[in-house]
């Protein structure tokens, strides 16, 4: 399915998006139309409101796609003896020791279980004594007595049931489960009770309330037995052999409808894990953001986040107790903005069930969408699209790494990790000198955003020549410039790729030069114009135009050709030459040079000046 938007209206504090066409889709959830309309109105009305939603989810620190897959004990020599296969295997295969159970008979409220978890602190399991105090259509809610009338009462619980299987803020009809199973597939059954577990627990964790991990999916639990799973320390663990999450109960308010995001969200996980158990984990929780958005709920504060810091990297995720939100809101801007302009929902859906992992699975799936431009061209439109706050359902407001006010800048550096994007703001940008070079020109790309004094917006790329420099002459018209430079490199290792960079701002017409021309002591008819800066030129290389002269007229005898840097020291980089064999028949009095730069005259002499 497709979605066609308006954009929306501002107004002072209001954000809104109206609807403005919607297509009718072959899916048996679109068939009645009326749900269709509730889906997509509540969505974009109501699917980014403005309550704080910040959390941080579990699964990866749990995930396969950062080590290796929690194995079986007993199925260890099996793997010895044929490597796991990263094709999707079928369902009689994904466990070939796990023999299929029969279908597990409805359980009575009040029943006891103990269930184990994972101890984020020591990351060693311990266990849940719980007792399940409500039963959905889709769902058990098992709530750890030690949380049961204080944290959790049952008037949560059925608020919890309603959210899952009956009515989410995009559409008071249906709720977590049928929305995102008609989406994205049925989740696995391995316990044979056709209902997904929510466990309610405290869950242990070493953040405070501001930082905590709000809900998981534990991928262990989709095996049989006893474990292994290097990030328990290499300690066996036990599996639940359930379909379950974990859902927090302090600080999380488990009576909020961030508590049904999250729930929303770790379902996700959980389907994801089904179609690809290896799929890395910036793809895993964008797809995982999505689902939250896609029933509604919001993703403010992650948004918030990389708006504060948006040249993070988008194929990294941070190990340990790094800072994560903005990746958070890096992943899910980056799902939406492919759903808004490569094909909608159904996109998302060829993304979950690809069998590829990553940047493979990705342009696959767009591949299958009938989309040409790679992944790199999606990444630069996306990263302009981030500052222009080009999206239908959310306004971005980007904060430069840095401004500058005064000129010349100076030759400043910087760094990009792989699929990342800096922005570095000008004012008072009319009329400047833009350079650039950098250190990985093969999946580099530079551009600049002029804001104009009558109010329109041009994007410019810097085009970078083989010595991987460039230059752009801003107009006198543009009073603000964002310089975007970007590294997208589509390797298998994604994360080995970096590159530095250096830019400068300047004036270049009064960009002062000390110009000469000297003969070659052993052949005079070869010369060398010398050309020094007065300040470092980073992506800009003066160039030399001969002239013949003489009383009468002047005409040209050498186009206008690059000089050549002397000085090694990129940080210094002033000093310039260029050399040029004088034909016998020239005479040496008629021949004028000019030294340019873009096009503007710094300096002219003549051979007779030294």
């Amino acid at each position: 399915m497709r979605f066609f938007y308006q954009r929306s209206f501002r107004l002072s504090a209001f954000r809104g998006i109206v609807v403005s066409q919607l297509t009718t889709s072959p899916h048996p959830f679109f068939a009645g139309g009326v749900l269709a309309r509730f889906l997509i109105v509540a969505l974009l009305i109501l699917g980014y409101p403005y309550s704080s939603s910040a959390y941080l989810c579990g699964t990866p620190h749990l995930s396969n796609s950062r080590q290796p897959s929690a194995i079986s004990l007993q199925q260890e020599d099996f793997v010895r003896r044929k490597p796991l296969n990263r094709q999707f295997p079928a369902a009689d295969t994904r466990q070939p020791n796990a023999p299929a159970l029969p279908a597990a008979p409805a359980l009575p409220i009040g029943t006891e279980r103990t269930f184990f978890a994972p101890d984020f602190r020591s990351m060693q399991q311990y266990t849940v004594s719980a007792v399940l105090r409500g039963v959905g259509s889709f769902c058990y809610v098992f709530v750890e007595e030690a949380e049961w009338n204080t944290r959790v009462t049952a008037e949560t619980v059925q608020a919890i049931i309603r959210a899952f299987d009956a009515t989410t803020p995009a559409n008071p009809q249906r709720g977590i489960y049928p929305t995102l199973t008609n989406f994205f597939g049925a989740p696995p059954d391995i316990d044979g009770n056709s209902r997904i577990i929510l466990l309610l627990l405290n869950i242990q964790d070493a953040r405070g309330a501001d930082r905590y991990t709000a809900g998981f999916f534990n991928p262990a639990d989709q095996n049989r037995g006893l474990l292994r799973n290097p990030g328990f320390r290499g300690f066996p663990i036990r599996s639940n052999e359930a379909e379950m999450l974990y859902i927090d109960t302090q600080p999380l308010n488990p009576n909020s409808e961030r508590a049904h995001s999250v729930i929303a969200h770790e379902f996700q996980h959980l389907l994801n894990w089904h179609h690809d158990s290896r799929e890395v984990t910036w793809v895993d929780e964008g797809c995982a953001a999505y689902a939250s958005f896609v029933c509604g709920y919001s993703l403010q504060e992650h948004v918030s986040a990389f708006e504060r810091m948006p040249s993070i990297s988008l194929v990294t995720w941070p190990e340990g107790d790094s800072d994560s939100l903005p990746h958070y809101g890096a992943a899910f801007l980056w799902m939406l903005y492919l759903h808004e302009q490569y094909g909608g929902i159904g996109t998302l859906v060829e993304i979950v069930q690809n069998r590829g992992t990553s940047l493979t699975g990705m342009s696959d799936a767009l591949s299958s969408r009938g989309v040409t431009q790679t992944i790199s061209d999606i990444f630069v439109e996306w990263k302009l699209a981030n500052y222009l706050s080009e999206y239908r359902a959310v306004s971005l407001s980007l904060a430069p790494r840095r401004w500058h006010y005064s000129y010349p800048s100076g030759t400043q550096q910087g760094q990009l990790n792989n699929f990342s994007a800096d922005y570095i703001g000008f004012r008072g940008a009319e009329g400047l000198t833009l350079g650039f070079s950098s250190s990985s020109p093969a999946s580099s790309a530079v551009h600049a955003i002029e804001f104009h004094k009558t109010g329109s917006i041009d994007i410019r790329e810097i085009k970078l020549s083989a010595g991987n420099t460039g230059s752009l002459v801003l107009a006198n018209t543009a009073t603000e410039v964002l310089l975007i430079p970007s590294l997208h490199s589509e390797s298998i290792n994604l994360q080995a790729h970096n590159s530095t960079y250096q830019y400068s701002a300047t004036r270049g017409a009064h960009i002062n030069f000390t110009i000469t021309a000297l003969p070659n002591p052993v052949h005079p008819r070869y010369w060398d114009i010398i050309a020094e800066s007065a300040e470092p030129l980073v992506g800009l290389t003066p160039t030399v135009t001969l002239m013949l002269s003489d009383s009468k007229t002047e005409r040209l005898y050498r186009e206008a050709q690059p000089m050549y840097l002397i000085t090694q020291n990129p940080l210094d980089n002033r000093l310039y030459r260029f050399s040029f064999l004088l034909e016998p028949e020239i005479v040496l009095k008629s021949v004028v040079y000019q030294v340019s730069l873009d096009s503007r005259t710094v300096g002219t002499g003549s051979l007779t000046d030294f």
